[in-house]
């Protein structure tokens, strides 16, 4: 499996909170108390420790969804200046150190508004939504970024400002927006968690931000309360040895593989135990999944003082928790579409927590359910785990011939083994332009996004695929070209677009990831590309070119497909030729359309609800049918195989990378059998993504299967 350790992420904080295509570190973090270190922080960081007593009658938090308190809410934000009021405004924003029970279903908002009680809210964010599957840079481990656009002349210099965040609260009954909106005053319209005045010249983040009970709302502050006596604390680390590393090797706990967790503890006295209960840790999934999936809550472990680890008479405790390969699940698994099974497409981490608890005699083990209500649980923290560990960076490119160069051109791109650490916002792009030092960008493919929501052959574990278009004449079969791969750095303060683009040179515009010397001829297969630090640019000159003989005349090359059957299939393509191949048979159509990307009157709708009614395929888990989506391997074996009927499959797999454990096992078998398949090289490639030339081959092969 190849993994990337942050798909999307625009700081090391935030690859970190990303692992393998997934988010991997759940919970909180430590976090710098200035903005310039909050966007460094590294994977390597030890995960911060929930310190607190158990209360008298435990009971959960009101609110939304259960976090642990991991940290103090302490609020710090940074944001850029303002200039021109006249002038529409980006407020970009970072905020760190929003922990703890965030009384908030879905996220947050950032607004600005006239300083006063009551007063309407002038400009305000998207939702900046908690551990958004799509964003993880948004909201996580009490850091945030969201952008407020503000109007021309929505601010007066004159006047004075808040910036605040609000709790989103949703909505209530009749779908009425109950959160903050623009032109509303905020006030009973959600939580208000911080506040600042607004500074014109912008906010380095070095002031703390004010609580509520603080703000200057023409209300008078409520008293505080006498503080109440404190209880004996007790602290639990559950980590790793080694510089933060789980059995002093890894930096995450391989679920796969297996490992040892390093925990101890302090204050668990007899008293304190004859009064809380006998202690507990539990290994077991956090309340989180991505939309979608499902939640293991089957998967957990469970260690019990006296029997797993030893306490000691004051109080404290130190061991060694050994987790069996395979006793935890390593992925999220879809929950309504088999079609999706992560295993076979996009892989998140299952997010792990530890949790300490104190359980009561003949009290029967927790469920994670309960563990999610904080029932006698004294402490949490999170645990950074992976699936499995990432495949090395390791770049190979093909793409097809490009041949009249005076013609325009497609140039469609594959690449493997892009997996590691990739330093880039969004994701990446294939470049083409002339070899050597600063020339221009001559053309460039859409920006490659990682874990795309309905592009499962984008990018996902080190596979990508693009396509370039190059038009007319822009290449010159007599000079030397290069394409290569570059890291999306997203957009500038200004808007400017720092990738790649076409017309300036690429140097200082993002990062160059991997490259090659274009061959107009294409390549057979993949070829392994060249690092940056390899790269021939022309910065050393070139020695002088020494007489060679005559080369011998090269063979023509074979006439290439049309360049339309080397597009990429696409989910409704395939759905209609099987229900072609059925001899479209007579289908029942509803009055309105079970997927809201298809129109009864898109000329495929009968042929996706007749694959509907076989059980070909439901669509995705968003509801939607995704036509336009393009198909691995995999796709065309489990889709064949339904439309055949699903029948009874025995025997094995003699693919190398296919074994009874892969998804898709049973389909990618029959497929086998029935030769609607690919590959003969030994290996089944599920991951490929098919072209409109494979897929009429492999259509034509399931035709035939059973003459």
């Amino acid at each position: 499996m190849s993994s990337l350790l942050n798909s999307k992420a625009p700081s090391s904080f935030a690859r970190a909170a990303q692992g393998c295509g997934a988010l991997v570190l759940a919970g909180a973090m430590v976090f710098p108390t200035s903005p310039a270190l909050a966007q460094n922080v590294t994977a390597e960081a030890p995960a911060a420790v929930a310190a607190g007593s158990l209360p008298a009658n435990p009971t959960p938090k009101a609110g939304g969804d259960q976090k642990a308190e991991t940290n103090a809410f302490t609020p710090h934000w940074s944001y850029s200046a303002l200039t021109d009021t006249s002038k529409d405004q980006d407020l970009h924003f970072n905020g760190w150190d929003f922990n703890g029970d965030i009384n908030s279903p879905k996220g947050v908002q950032i607004l600005i508004r006239e300083k006063g009680s009551n007063t309407p809210v002038l400009a305000i964010s998207d939702i900046v939504e908690y551990n958004d599957p799509e964003y993880a840079f948004q909201y996580q481990h009490g850091y945030l970024i969201g952008n407020v656009k503000i109007p021309a002349n929505t601010l007066d210099p004159a006047k004075r400002y808040t910036v605040e965040v609000w709790g989103n609260n949703g909505y209530e009954g009749g779908d009425k927006l109950v959160t903050p909106v623009v032109g509303q005053a905020p006030e009973g319209r959600g939580t208000l968690l911080a506040w600042q005045d607004l500074n014109f010249k912008g906010s380095d983040g070095v002031q703390a931000a004010n609580l509520p009970t603080a703000q200057d709302n023409d209300k008078k502050p409520e008293p505080k309360p006498d503080p109440k006596p404190v209880e004996q604390t007790t602290t639990f680390e559950a980590s790793v040895l080694d510089g933060y590393k789980y059995d002093g090797v890894n930096t995450f706990l391989v679920t796969t593989e297996g490992g040892t967790v390093h925990v101890k503890g302090s204050g668990y006295t007899k008293e304190w135990r004859a009064q809380h209960g006998t202690v507990a840790l539990y290994i077991a999934p956090a309340k989180y999944a991505p939309s979608g999936y499902e939640i293991p809550t089957s998967d957990m472990l469970r260690f019990v003082e006296g029997q797993d680890f030893t306490i000691a008479d004051d109080g404290t405790f130190e061991a060694d928790l050994k987790v069996e390969a395979y006793k935890l699940a390593a992925y999220y698994f879809i929950d309504d579409d088999i079609f999706h099974d992560p295993t076979g497409g996009t892989k998140y981490d299952v997010r792990y927590e530890i949790r300490v608890v104190a359980e009561q005699k003949d009290q029967k083990p927790l469920t994670a359910e309960e563990l999610w209500t904080s029932k006698n649980v004294v402490h949490t923290q999170v645990l950074n785990t992976l699936g499995e560990k990432p495949a090395p960076f390791a770049p190979r490119l093909s793409y097809n011939a490009v041949a009249d160069t005076a013609k325009a051109q497609v140039l469609n791109v594959g690449g493997q083994g892009f997996n590691g650490d990739i330093n880039s916002v969004k994701g990446v792009q294939f470049v083409v332009r002339e070899k050597g030092s600063n020339t221009p960008v001559l053309a460039t493919s859409d920006i490659i996004e990682f874990n795309h929501p309905t592009q499962a052959w984008a990018y996902r574990d080190g596979n990508l695929n693009g396509t370039v278009n190059l038009p007319a004449n822009t290449l010159n079969a007599s000079k030397k070209y290069v394409i290569e791969v570059w890291a999306n750095d997203g957009y500038s303060e200004s808007g400017e677009l720092l990738a790649p683009v076409v017309g300036k040179s690429t140097e200082g515009r993002g990062t160059l990831l991997a490259w090659q010397d274009l061959d107009l001829n294409g390549t057979s297969g993949y070829k392994d590309a060249n690092l940056p630090k390899a790269q021939d640019n022309d910065k050393k000159p070139d020695p002088a070119p020494q007489p060679t003989p005559k080369p011998e005349p090269k063979p023509q090359p074979s006439p290439q497909p049309d360049q339309n059957q080397l597009q990429k299939a696409t989910r409704g393509e395939l759905t209609a030729a099987l229900y072609v191949q059925a001899g479209t048979p007579e289908v029942k159509l509803p009055e309105t359309s079970p997927w809201p990307d298809v129109k009864t009157t898109d000329p495929n709708f009968p042929a996706y609800v007749w694959a509907r009614q076989k059980g070909i395929t439901f669509g995705w888990s968003d509801g939607k049918f995704h036509a336009d989506a393009g198909v691995s391997n995999a796709t065309v074996a489990a889709f064949t195989y339904r439309a055949a009927g699903s029948p009874a499959v025995t025997g094995t797999s003699s693919y190398k990378d296919v074994t009874p454990g892969s998804a898709f096992y049973r389909e990618i078998l029959w497929a086998q059998q029935n030769k609607v398949v690919l590959n003969a090289n030994g290996t089944f490639d599920s991951q490929h993504m098919v072209t409109k030339a494979e897929l009429a081959a492999l259509i034509a092969a399931y035709q035939a299967r059973a003459k």
